[in-house]
Order: structure tokens, then sequence, then C-alpha cells
């Protein structure tokens, strides 16, 4: 109770009275209990959702279905009493209140899913999206008109709306697509980027159909919205993106953007969205806004991280919540109900057989043009956010608003689980690598030499450089690095990648991927360009990246990928070597090729043209098909100026072997003969044989060569017949992702950060690590080929 006898709750609604600051007075007695009501809401729905998250996760359901349905559950039922009995005292206030919540949730969602939008992705695959999206788009509004006419749907406002109606429903919206393929993890995927590009078609047709309407229902307002709209269009492109452009120019690299630029930004968005508001079109200015911020960082990713959570955590809720008090279940008629299904089904079966006949036109897979009509069926919150629109302005009755949202939810919650069981974008990958492998052992002599080099930041240019120069190239031998400099997705929508050439006009000199592009073209230029550098971007999340290096590896045909080992990163943000550590294992699975991780230690640095990289170059040689790839890549050293490759194999005693086993150790001996017959003509290069009892003897070996080499070049793993006891060792590894050897070569007790070390895995089989041998044909290839 108040100083002045007023209750700080509604009577009734929690027993019990609270005991504090006055937090109500006489002069605002309506508004006391609204904000425990509020409050009780938001906890309300919150529980809820996390339960039907749980109880509908093993039937694959969306964040979206279990979003509605918690804020049906919320304002219908859970809410029921409370509201019943504040009938009469604040239901206006207490639900406007809910209402701009939600509102205003919706609107800076919008502005975050602008921010990260990046327009170069959509143009790379418009002339496809334009052809299936037209055509879906166009058949269903077709069909979806003739029904509003046929069916007698009186919950329908008549005339000129119908087909309003018709062809609003019949588009697929940009912000529902991301939604659901970020939590489908198919963003990065190609049939997932298509139909992406498919809904902005849709966002086009969406203002195009808003013009339309202000013309046909209010035409003396039809010009003052149109110069309305490109007043802020041209005010948005020329006053507030160079106004954007100014404030990342003065944001130092590794500084942060200023608060006051936070805030002004997102106050701006909305004083835009309130401007073009005065025509009808609140989310038409906000798009804008986002749209002309750079994505990615410095200002699109601190953006994101500023409003992500709380938009879709405490805002977003209170939408659903609002939306679930204006749905009646006491009003649905079996009739009409059925009508308007039948009007979803048929819509959802024509944009099917829509994009099924668009995509076939443009030799997309029947597989994958049935999976992308499913996919232009997905709904989400600015569906039910026009419906609800459609409802405040009466131009649908309560009892149509209800059906058409249980309608949406009823198709979003069948088509979703059938994209995610039947949709795998690492198919292509695997099958691929069946089909068609590379390794360093089967790559010809005296060819370009491709390498696929994965640089993660500064710090590892220097140590693939030095690599490549290592290599040996040669007239006869160049070699063709691609670089990719991997970037995480934060502060965008969709992945990409794309050369790094194209991207330089959007990026700043004083970037890091632009230092460590200049590192590259410098040292092309530095080798009379014997070393052909063709530099990437790739922009995606850690757990997609894989796609496209493995992609890449694929069409170009790459026998040797380098990846950067996690260890040797910044470890100031714990998640990121943890995120970039599966990155690796991924590659690992997915990779069509040989993959060398690369511990650098920091010595092989190049300031200079002048400064020569003398590298003292050993290769520790057991047996299997990954030690082979050391040797081979070993050979394609020898003969390099300033460059010394010691071979040192262990020979164990002889064991019974079994005929795979025999026909392996033939291929060793076959590389090995082959890396023999060069030291003829090389000086500074070595064989050595060490006869070793056990695995013991053999790391006593291998200790002894502490501080000798500046690389040692080692496989992951041994065949499993050996006398190595690597499986038993691999307990003790710090890091059993480089195998037994490799984890020891790269402790700070074998190397003192004094020597590098460059781990090689051989494609094949990753169920079994220890048992990695190479496939028939590529055995039969080997043993064929002669010695050079």
């Amino acid at each position: 109770m108040s100083s002045s006898g007023v209750p700080l709750l509604a009577d009734g609604q929690w027993h019990g009275k609270l005991k504090g600051p006055v937090i109500c007075s006489e002069s605002s007695e309506y508004t006391k209990g609204i904000y425990p009501l509020f409050l009780l809401q938001f906890m309300s729905i919150s529980l809820v959702y996390v339960t039907l998250r749980v109880l509908l996760r093993s039937l694959r359901q969306p964040q979206f279905v279990c979003s509605v349905l918690a804020g049906v559950l919320v304002s219908n039922f859970v809410m029921g009493r409370t509201n019943i009995y504040l009938k009469n005292a604040f239901p206006d206030e207490e639900l406007l209140l809910v209402r701009t919540t939600g509102d205003l949730g919706l609107t800076y969602l919008l502005f975050l899913l602008a921010v990260k939008t990046d327009m170069t992705v959509i143009q790379r695959s418009m002339r496809n999206a334009s052809i299936i999206g037209s055509s879906t788009i166009l058949m269903t509004f077709a069909v979806l008109s003739l029904l509003t006419h046929t069916l007698s749907l009186p919950g329908i406002r008549k005339g000129f709306f119908q087909y309003i109606f018709a062809g609003i429903v019949s588009l697929t919206r940009f912000p529902n697509i991301v939604y659901a393929f970020n939590e489908l993890n198919i963003m990065t995927s190609d049939l997932g980027q298509l139909a992406m590009s498919c809904s902005i078609l849709s966002e086009v047709f969406i203002w195009v159909w808003l013009f339309i309407g202000i013309y046909l229902r209010h035409r003396p307002q039809f010009l003052w919205s149109v110069l309305a709209a490109l007043g802020a269009i041209l005010g948005i492109f020329f006053i507030v993106r160079p106004l954007i452009m100014l404030i990342i120019q003065r944001t130092p690299e590794s500084k942060s953007v200023r608060e006051v630029y936070i805030t002004s930004i997102f106050i701006g968005s909305l004083i835009v969205g309130g401007l073009t508001d005065m025509f009808g079109a609140m989310h038409f200015g906000v798009l804008l806004f986002g749209l002309v911020i750079p994505n990615g960082p410095p200002l699109g990713s601190t953006l994101s991280e500023k409003i992500e959570a709380v938009c879709t955590e405490v805002l977003m809720p209170m939408f659903y919540v609002a939306i679930g008090y204006n749905m009646d279940l006491s009003l649905m008629e079996f009739k009409i109900s059925r009508e308007i299904f039948l009007l979803t089904f048929v819509s959802a079966l024509t944009r099917v057989v829509g994009a099924l006949s668009a995509a076939l036109f443009c030799k997309v897979r029947l597989r994958h043009c049935v999976l992308l009509g499913l996919m232009l069926n997905i709904r989400g919150p600015y569906d039910i956010h026009l419906l609800n629109r459609w409802l405040v302005k009466k131009d649908i009755d309560k009892q149509t608003f209800t059906t058409l949202i249980l309608s949406d939810i009823a198709l979003t919650a069948i088509v979703t689980p059938l994209i995610d069981r039947f949709y795998n974008p690492h198919t292509r990958l695997i099958a691929s690598s069946r089909k068609w492998t590379r390794s360093m052992q089967t790559a010809p002599r005296n060819v370009e030499l491709r390498v696929l080099c994965c640089v993660h930041n500064e710090d590892n240019v220097p140590g693939i450089i030095s690599l490549l120069e290592a290599s040996n190239p040669t007239v006869e031998s160049p070699i063709c690095a691609y670089v990719v400099h991997l970037n995480e997705l934060v502060g965008r929508t969709i992945p990409i990648m794309i050369p790094y050439k194209k991207q330089m006009t959007r990026v700043r000199s004083k970037r890091s991927s632009h230092r460590i592009m200049c590192a590259f073209e410098n040292y092309s230029h530095n080798s009379n360009h014997l070393v052909k550098v063709k530099p990437y971007t790739v922009i995606a999340a850690y757990k997609n990246m894989h796609e496209y290096i493995c992609r890449l590896a694929q069409e170009e045909l790459i026998p040797l990928i380098v990846i950067p080992f996690h260890g040797s990163q910044d470890t100031s943000n714990v998640a990121e070597p943890v995120a970039f550590r599966n990155l690796s294992e991924n590659i690992q699975i997915y990779a069509p090729c040989t993959i060398a991780t690369l511990v650098d230690k920091g010595t092989h640095r190049c300031t200079s043209k002048a400064q020569l990289i003398a590298s003292k170059v050993g290769v520790i040689f057991i047996g299997g098909t990954d030690d082979r790839e050391a040797l081979a890549l070993a050979i394609q050293m020898v003969g390099g100026p300033n460059v010394g490759v010691v071979v040192l194999r262990f020979v164990f005693p002889k064991v019974d072997q079994d005929i795979e086993e025999k026909v392996d150790e033939k291929l060793d001996d076959e590389l090995i003969n082959e890396y023999r017959a060069k030291l003829d003509a090389t000086e500074g290069c070595m064989y050595h044989e060490v006869a070793v009892e056990d695995s013991e003897q053999a790391m006593s070996h291998i200790r002894a060569l502490k501080d000798e080499f500046d690389l040692i070049m080692v496989g992951q793993t041994r065949r499993a017949g050996s006398l190595f006891s690597e499986k038993t060792m691999l307990n003790w590894s710090e890091n059993p992702e480089l195998g037994v050897i490799g984890d020891f070569l790269a402790s700070s007790d074998f190397c003192r950060d004094m020597t590098s070390v460059l781990v090689t895995k051989h494609h094949g089989d990753t169920s079994s690590s220890l048992h990695n041998t190479a496939n028939e044909q590529e055995r039969e290839y080997l043993l064929r080929r002669t010695v050079c």
C-alpha cells in the first residue's frame, strides 16, 4: 500500500502487497498493475516457449512455430483468468504496452536483418532467382485470386483487397527465410542461397503492391506518397550513408565503435521509419536505413551484438503475446476454417509447382526443385504481422485472422522438418570425395602445384609464405596459391566466398584482409611470379566454413590444403580456438584432397626481398598414407635453393602381414625410392634408416632431433597393423588431431618455439582414423607409376 492508500498492484492479481518504493500514484491510477502484469506475461511466455522447444525438438519444429504457440497459450490460457479480471480495469493500456513492445522488436529485427544483408550475394544468383521467384509468385497469385473469388470467405473484405490478399499471401518474405535457414544450418548451401535470392524478389513485390494499393484506395495521397518515398530514398543514400561511412573511417581498426554513434544509429532508424510511416510504410524506411550500413565489422557487427539479444529474447516474445491476444479460438467454424486451410494448402502446392517448373528450366536437379518449393513455403513473424495489420484495419475479421495464423503454423510445422530431413548440403561434398580425390602422391610432377592456403589472421602469413617458398617453385613446376582469408560471420545474414579483388573497393586499405593479401601479392612479385596468388575472402560461421573451402578445392582440382593450427591463434577469446578446431576437423572429414596442419612457431619471417629463407626440413617416416603425403611434399621440396631435406625412416622388425599391409609397404618403398633417386643430383638432402624395436625406441630417436630442423613434417597417423602403438599413445596427447608424433613435436618440451611442424592427413574414410589407406584406384595408380 502506498502512502496515499493506492495499492501498487491490481487487487486479485497477486496475493499480498508489495513493500518498497512507490511506483504508482493517484494521478496515474489506471496504470497500477500494468508493469507487474507485463513482467508476468514475459516470464510466462519465456517458460512456455522453452518448454515447447524441449517437447517439440524431436519433431524438428522451428523457433517460429514454438514462439507463436507460446504466445497463443500465454494469451488465451495461462493469462486468461487475469485478462478476464482486468477487463474493466485497463485492458487497452496493458495491451498497448504489449503491442508497442512487440512492434518495436519487429522493427529492430528488420533493421538488424537489413544491416546483415550483403547484396553482392543476391546479385550473383539473381538471374535464376528472378526466373524462379517470378514464376512462383505469379502462378500462386493467379491461383489464389481465382480461389478467393470462388470460395465463400465472408471474413475477407470484398473488392480490390481480395487481389491484395492474394498477392501478399503469394510472397515469401526474406526475413522469414533467413530465420529458418539459420536454424536449419543451410544458409551456406547453394540451394539455400538461391531460395534467399528468390525471397528478395518478394520484398520488391511488397513495395509495388503497397503503392498500387495507395493509388487505388487513396488516390489523392498517391503523389505525396511517391514524393515522400523518393525523398526518403535520396535522404538515406545521400545524407545517411555518407555519415555512416564517416563513422567507419573515424573508427580505428582495433577499437570499438563509440557508443554515441551506436545510439544515434538506433534512434535514427526509428526516425526514418516514422517519416516513411507517413505514407503507410514504416518498415520501408527501416529496411533502406539498414541496407546502407556496411555489414560485418566494425559497424555492422557492433550493431548486431548490441541489439540482437535484446530484440530476439526480450522484445519479440511480447510480439507473439500480442498476436495471441488478437486470436479467438472459440470463433472458429468448420466451414470457414476448412476453406481457409484449403486456400493455404493450394497456395503451398502451387509454390512447389511454380518453383519446380522454373527451376527445371534453370537446370536445377529435380530433387532440389521440390526442396526449393518447400523452402519458399516457410512462414514467419512478418507474415503474421501483416495479418495482424489487416485485422486492425478490419480488412479481415478475427475468425479469419485466427484461422490464417493456425494455417501458417501448420504449414511451417510440416515443411520445416521435411527440409531438415531430406536436404543435406554435405551430401554433395561426400559424394564428390568418393568420385574424385587428389593427393600429393598422385599429383603429377613438373606441372603447376595448386595449394589452398587458409589464413585466419596476420600471424599465419609468414609461416605459410615460408612453406610455399620451401616447396621449390620453378618454371617447370610453379605454384598457384589459393589464399583464403577466413572471417567469422558476424553482423551479416548471408555467408559468402568471393575473389578478394572484387571486394577491394568496399574494404579500407588498413583492414587486415587487405594487409594479408598485400603480403601474398608482394611475395608473388618477389618470387618472379613463380608463385601465383589467387586471393579469396570467405565470411561464414565456423560450423559452415568448411563447405566453401572443400568446394573450392574440389572445383579447382587442388591436391593440398594448408590450415593453421588452432593452438597458434590468439587465445584471448576462448570460444574462438574451439570453433577453429571444429573447422579443422570438418575440413579433414569432407576435404577431397590432402590436408596439412601447420603449427607455426614464428621462426620463418620474411621482412624484405633480400632476406633468404634458409630451411632445414626433416621428415619422419614410419609408413602409411599420411606419412607418404609428408614424403611426397618433401620430394617437391628437393632441389629448392637454401632448402635441405632429411628423411628419417624408422624400420621396425618384420611381423606377419596381411595382403593390405604388404601392398601398403610396397607403396612406401616405391615413394622412398623416388626420393632417393633425386638425392644423386641434389646437395644438402639426405636419407637415413633407423632400426627400432618398438615405439619407445622410435620416440627416443625423435626426441634426439630436438632443435635440429626449422620444419618437421610427419603424417597424422600410421597403419593400424604397425608396431608403433599409436592407439594407446593417443590417450595422453594434448592435441590428438595432430597425431601422437605431431603432438609431441608441437609441444614446448620439444621445440621451445624454435621448430615448426607440418602434419599431413590423407583424404579417405575418417571413421577409422588409425587406418587411413588409399582407395583401390589410387593404389593401382601409385603402383604403376615409375620412379622419377
